[in-house]
């Protein structure tokens, strides 16, 4: 699916998005168990970093200059500059990939899973719901 339009620009609009999106402890929580024992997390389309385990290595990766900056305001590790449809890291660097409220932005949607998954090394879908 190619997305011909994702709309939102967060370097326009954005500047006071960590201020509206907070952390939702129970939405945290699931995110953690589905998180298992994974150490190493990369975290697509980071924005300010609202659902980053704190306990774990996580490489944010982030397009926007205004989300990115806002990382540093809420004392979040600084954002890799880059799209979910080309990480600039190595296959399987990872051991679990997070992308929360994000997937609506990508303009390809198909490149970007694929991506996720070569960079992760556990390739099983871990479900919160059950």
């Amino acid at each position: 699916m190619k997305i011909t339009d994702p709309a939102f620009d967060y370097d326009k609009y954005g500047q006071q998005y960590s201020g509206r999106r907070q952390t939702e402890p129970q939405i945290a929580a699931y995110i953690y168990k589905a998180l298992g024992d994974a150490q190493t997390v990369i975290n697509i389309g980071a924005g300010a970093g609202s659902y980053e385990p704190e306990d774990r290595y996580v490489i944010a990766v982030e397009p926007s200059i205004a989300m990115r900056a806002q990382r540093l305001t809420n004392h979040k590790v600084p954002a890799v500059i880059g799209t979910a449809d080309a990480l600039p890291f190595d296959d399987q660097s990872f051991d679990a990939a997070t992308a929360f409220v994000t997937l609506h932005h990508w303009p390809d949607i198909k490149k970007g899973l694929k991506e996720l998954r070569r960079v992760t090394r556990q390739q099983m879908i871990n479900s919160f719901l059950s």
